[in-house]
């Protein structure tokens, strides 16, 4: 798995969801923006990561990061004590 941006993107925005405050949106299928990546690093707690064309689940533990693909299908599945970071870059 690979968890390093891309050579020459760049963080634009970071967003911090605290436990029980992770949007449900996250939480169905959706994808990022053509050009746009993602990092989400796991804070505190249990998330796992679904890849909706393949199914596959990725558990992360605190301080794991998954880089998350343009338009990609995903989502995540937060335990209750959950914290993330998500940061989103693009090319520069």
């Amino acid at each position: 798995m690979t968890t390093q941006l891309p050579n020459g993107a760049t963080i634009y925005k970071r967003r911090t969801f605290a436990a029980g405050e992770i949007p449900a949106g996250l939480l169905a299928a959706h994808s990022l923006r053509a050009g746009t990546w993602g990092r989400l690093t796991l804070l505190t707690g249990s998330l796992t990561y679904v890849d909706e064309p393949t199914g596959a689940r990725t558990d992360l533990s605190p301080g794991d990061t998954h880089l998350i693909e343009p338009t990609r299908l995903h989502h995540i599945e937060p335990g209750e004590d959950a914290s993330i970071e998500i940061a989103f870059a693009r090319m520069v």
